[in-house]
């Protein structure tokens, strides 16, 4: 059957049943969705096919589709084409339904990959408007546009991206009003570095030297303990520790291992960890009398890597 609609007359609407598979013949027609209400229009010309996928699982329509301009188009039912199909050999409709679920895989994980590519975007605007304005917060409607200009996201994955660092406890969402609406930060130093560690990873394809190894990990763990407990005070930022208190709290902390300067090596090269004197992996880690360290960035760097593997899981 062939349906002929006027400039801006309406074929489907999102959310109906797709009983019906459109090829355009001629004109065009516009695709828009509830869902992503500030995506860019999708445009079907000529030769277009509309709902096939959808069709073959009875799944309801994905676009609100509307006429551009005169438009014709073909319709063939769900009859219709089962009629066909039964008419071909027996393994043709389970090779489409194969393919169909197929592309859904593709789509979703499309999605998720784009979701992960606009995560550095939405940590670079909102730590950029942070710093120049002095505020902690951020109205959510400005975040919603400036991400869409400078990443194309719509407003819904931007909130897929908020929902996953607001279970992370990176910020929150805060307003009962779409348009009062904003997003204040929850943790100031970890959105930026958070920041940093995805920007290194995607131009060096390769883990930032910000994600720490279990065993830097429980090294500087054990750092942040003694200076806990001991109540050591801050001089500049910084924090001091004998090698003996270390090697002693790593003896009961790290069930059992002894530290050694080829432990502690790679906490120096990063300079993490400063050494009272010259450092040498092959002398005893007696010879350095101390080790001092900007604690609040040892806090931050095991918050960072607490919930860095947590987000990957979250978006993948």
């Amino acid at each position: 059957m062939t349906t002929k609609l006027s400039s801006g007359e309406y074929l489907c609407l999102e959310g109906d049943k797709a009983s019906t598979l459109y090829i355009v013949k001629s004109g065009m027609l516009v695709g828009t969705s509830k869902l992503a209400p500030d995506a860019p229009l999708q445009n079907f010309g000529p030769g277009s096919i509309i709902g096939e996928f959808g069709l073959l699982e009875s799944a309801p329509r994905e676009l609100t589709l509307r006429a551009a301009e005169e438009t014709e188009v073909l319709e063939i039912d769900q009859n219709t084409l089962n009629a066909t199909l039964e008419k071909r050999p027996s393994w043709l409709k389970s090779i489409l339904t194969f393919l169909t679920a197929r592309n859904r895989i593709a789509q979703e994980n499309k999605r998720k990959n784009d979701l992960i590519q606009a995560l550095p975007s939405l940590l670079y605007i909102f730590s950029v408007y942070l710093k120049e304005t002095g505020s902690d917060t951020m109205p959510l409607p400005m975040l919603h546009g400036k991400i869409l200009a400078l990443n194309n996201t719509p407003a819904e994955e931007t909130d897929l991206l908020l929902e996953s660092l607001q279970k992370l406890g990176l910020l929150k969402v805060i307003g009962e009003h779409n348009a009062d609406k904003a997003v204040r930060a929850e943790s100031l130093q970890i959105i930026p570095l958070l920041y940093e560690t995805l920007r290194y990873r995607a131009l060096n394809q390769k883990v930032s030297p910000n994600i720490l190894s279990m065993t830097e990990q429980m090294v500087l763990s054990t750092f942040v303990k003694i200076v806990r407990e001991t109540k050591v005070p801050e001089q500049n930022g910084l924090c001091t520790i004998t090698t003996e208190q270390l090697k002693a709290e790593a003896k009961r902390s790290m069930h059992g291992l002894t530290l050694t300067s080829r432990t502690i090596a790679p906490l120096v090269e990063k300079k993490l960890l400063e050494p009272s004197s010259a450092f040498d992996i092959h002398a005893p880690l007696e010879s350095i009398d101390f080790f001092f360290a900007d604690f609040e960035k040892i806090l931050d760097l095991i918050e960072l890597n607490r919930i860095f593997p947590l987000l990957d899981k979250q978006l993948v």
